[in-house]
């Protein structure tokens, strides 16, 4: 019989070791994760479809929200999306979504002012969701079977509307701009914007057409306009990091797969602020941040990681 007392570890031992690996992206550490489990087990909580050979693939999705335009990118929240449920269909991001900003709302308070989205979030119920918890929205507009585009086309077309043009670059940018329109299940009155721009690239005359609806009735069309471009932060800063950095895209253990991707949420925000916050000199500099991942792991080859990570923690 082992007699030997059952010594309690701090919670600190436990977290800081996971933190400091996943803000370092050490690739082997996440398959501690990938579990030999029974794929029966693993996929029970996934969601799913069928691929175009009739096999079905089995995921997981999560709805996130982000800051975007200035750095730091940190990451405010993320909602996993759940599985069939009754009616044989996943959750969608629709749903997800509405949930998240009311989540971040009772668990922040006023956590931002504006929500910028991809157009499928053109949407009465999540438009409502946003206004309902004091947040503004910021939408993109691309589907010319909507009804509120081709109310706004035929307008547009009858030269109604504020007409504006401005530069950004090289970029001329021509603006048609009206208030007031309605959408179903909305009792909100929205605002559209078009935006033409157009540029030279090698050596040839190019164009393009971006839609948007907002609730800002006030704002100017330039910082709408600015507004909608930074939507790809959350691409190229949020979703490319994660998934190729800090390994978002594996299939956890079923019971894990929140904890590990807030975890990893965690190391991305900490990392993200102590770049961007700690370190003033690095926006600019032409540093990357696998370069700074890289000083980081020598330089904790070289500490006393046991004294950091242990005995600090009791």
């Amino acid at each position: 019989m082992d007699e030997r007392k059952r010594k309690s570890i701090p919670l600190f031992n436990i977290v800081m070791p996971v933190l400091l690996f996943l803000m370092l992206q050490y690739e082997s550490f996440h398959t501690i994760f990938s579990a030999p489990e029974s794929m029966s087990k693993r996929l029970k909580n996934c969601l799913s479809r069928k691929k175009h050979t009739g096999e079905i693939e089995y995921f997981y999705r999560s709805v996130v929200c982000m800051i975007t335009g200035k750095s730091p990118h940190v990451i405010l929240g993320q909602e996993m999306l759940k599985p069939r449920d009754g009616s044989g269909k996943d959750e969608g991001e629709l749903t997800g979504g509405k949930r998240l900003i009311e989540q971040l709302k009772k668990r922040h308070g006023h956590f931002a002012d504006v929500i910028v989205a991809d157009a499928l979030y053109l949407n009465a119920p999540f438009i409502n969701t946003l206004k309902e918890n004091g947040l503004e929205g910021v939408i993109r507009l691309k589907d010319e079977r909507r009804m509120i585009f081709q109310n706004a086309e035929r307008l547009f077309k009858q030269d109604e509307g504020k007409k504006a043009s401005f530069w950004k670059g090289k970029k001329k940018i021509e603006v048609w701009d009206l208030s007031g329109f309605k959408m179903e299940g909305c009792p909100y009155k929205l605002r559209v914007v078009r935006y033409h721009e157009q540029w030279e690239e090698n050596g040839k005359e190019t164009e393009r057409f971006m839609w948007l609806v907002t609730t800002l009735e006030a704002a100017d069309y330039r910082v709408l306009w600015e507004m909608m471009h930074r939507r790809r932060d959350i691409e190229e800063n949020g979703f490319h990091q994660l998934k190729t950095y800090y390994h978002a895209k594996h299939c956890y253990c079923r019971d894990a797969v929140e904890t590990i991707f807030n975890l990893i949420i965690i190391g991305f925000d900490v990392r993200e602020l102590y770049l961007y916050r700690r370190s003033r000199n690095l926006a600019g500099s032409g540093i990357s941040r696998k370069s700074i991942n890289r000083i980081f792991c020598h330089d904790l080859l070289t500490e006393k990681v046991k004294q950091i990570l242990c005995e600090k923690g009791g």
